[in-house]
């Protein structure tokens, strides 16, 4: 009997790669895997609902459900964690420093809704206490789901924009290109606002315990309703490939990643994360989508919190 095939689409990593080689697959599926950049995935998913499963931006996500949209649930996988303090770039002759300073600044983002750009506005309003309206704001692309913005959009290129002096600072989930910021961070044309940034952002999640989280994984609802069966199974594979994946970077009879000092900072995260350095789960990161959506509410993206049962599918709700 032919098994069912899911449509797959997401970035590759070691929470994602043997999903989407096939070597590890939901038992009594077929993966027929999706090649596309993590943003053209975004758009195909959040307008057409286009695959199966999917990587999401998690803003997207909750902006769509809170509107009403019905397409898709989701699991409490997340395959994009990242502090969004090392993101934000200046000028290398700027006199700007820290955060703080860039009150009554022009601020650019690729996108106001995008997931790290929220997390950044609700930075600025709890961390370094700058309301959303003390600061000018740009954007360098159109959003993704439609949604009213106090923003500008501006043309032509994010780093360049800030390399010609037309914003004053910027956020990228992306890394600048070389020609602008070096591979060492030092020596370009922008750089880093904040000096000791990798020191900010340990002292970040020691403060609130948030390591923030970036995507999610959505099914489509007409697919979980034909199999209802598949977020649980799914949950638990990807949540298997993720422990892998970890376990592999701390072994040392060869190095999983050519960084020569991966398993020291394995360790320190480890050590300073107690031993959960990427969790899963419903539960263990419940309190953190909340504190999300209350940045999305003061964003004015969403109206209202969501409960557990409106973002997950009921089957990993107590994951």
């Amino acid at each position: 009997m032919t098994q069912p095939k899911l449509t797959v689409a997401m970035s590759e990593s070691d929470r994602t790669l043997k999903l989407l080689s096939g070597a590890r697959r939901p038992a009594g599926f077929e993966i027929e895997a999706k090649r596309e950049t993590v943003e053209q995935i975004f758009i195909n998913q959040i307008s057409e609902a286009a695959y199966d499963v999917a990587e999401l931006s998690l803003a997207s996500y909750l902006i769509a459900k809170g509107g009403g949209d019905t397409r898709l649930t989701a699991i409490p996988v997340f395959l994009s964690r990242s502090f969004r303090h090392n993101a934000i770039y200046v000028r290398a002759d700027s006199p700007l420093r820290h955060p703080s300073e860039l009150k009554g600044k022009r601020f650019g983002f690729p996108e106001f809704q995008m997931t790290a750009a929220v997390w950044v506005r609700g930075m600025f309003r709890e961390e370094w206490a700058i309301r959303g309206d003390e600061l000018q704001w740009f954007t360098f692309r159109p959003e993704r789901v439609p949604v009213d913005i106090p923003a500008t959009l501006a043309e032509g290129d994010i780093f360049e924009a800030l390399a010609e002096g037309r914003v004053d600072a910027v956020m990228s989930a992306r890394r600048p290109p070389a020609h602008l910021f070096p591979a060492s961070g030092e020596g370009g044309v922008i750089r880093r606002l904040i000096p000791n940034v990798w020191d900010e952002e340990r002292a970040y999640y020691e403060r609130t315990g948030i390591f923030p989280i970036m995507h999610l994984v959505s099914l489509r609802t007409e697919t979980v309703e034909r199999h209802p069966e598949l977020p649980r199974l799914l949950y638990e594979l990807m949540l298997d490939i993720k422990n892998q994946g970890i376990a592999a970077q701390l072994e040392t009879i060869k190095n999983n990643s050519s960084d020569p000092w991966g398993w020291e900072s394995v360790e320190r995260s480890s050590k300073l994360m107690n031993d959960d350095i990427w969790p899963y789960g419903a539960s263990a990161n419940w309190s953190q989508i909340g504190k999300f959506m209350g940045y999305l509410r003061e964003d004015g993206l969403l109206k209202r919190g969501l409960a557990p049962e409106e973002v997950f599918h009921p089957s990993v709700w107590h994951t």
